[in-house]
């Protein structure tokens, strides 16, 4: 178990793979394809990504279920932090700055780097709700999301 000092003091990565690895050993999906930065582990885990955390002022880790209605769209936005997503449920199309759209469906995973413009993420079905679980590292007393003004 990872204690509050470790996760504070910089061992933030190994949480958030051994976090991500536990739910997709639990829900991994065959169509879903290992990054190109994981690797495996032990036989029961099975590292889906790894990347570097920028350096975050007085970080905590926030760990959230986003539930997306059926055909609901975000608005154009920035996080302050890096995000870490597991599509649990549905398929969505999300786009990152500088990147094209992509899909995700239910067992596929993605990052997105902090200060990048996400200019949208939607549940591409009009009848049955998306569900992510989603890790964002923050900074201590600050908003997490920042609303993109004249966003194209």
């Amino acid at each position: 178990m990872i204690t509050r000092r470790e996760m504070v003091s910089g061992t933030m990565t190994a949480g958030f793979s051994a976090l991500v690895a536990v739910v997709a050993s639990t829900r991994f999906q065959a169509n879903a394809q290992p990054d190109r930065h994981a690797h495996s582990g032990s036989p029961g885990i099975q590292s889906l990504m790894k990347e570097p955390l920028a350096h975050t002022p007085d970080p905590i880790v926030n760990v959230i279920m986003l539930g997306m209605a059926p055909g609901e769209t975000s608005m154009p936005h920035e996080h302050i932090g890096p995000v870490f997503a597991y599509v649990l449920e549905g398929e969505i199309e999300n786009q990152v700055a500088p990147d094209a759209p992509k899909r995700y469906a239910s067992g596929d995973y993605f990052y997105e780097p902090p200060m990048h413009e996400h200019k949208m993420m939607r549940n591409l079905s009009m009848t049955q709700p998306a569900k992510l679980l989603i890790f964002q590292v923050e900074q201590r007393g600050k908003p997490f999301t920042i609303a993109m003004k004249n966003s194209v």
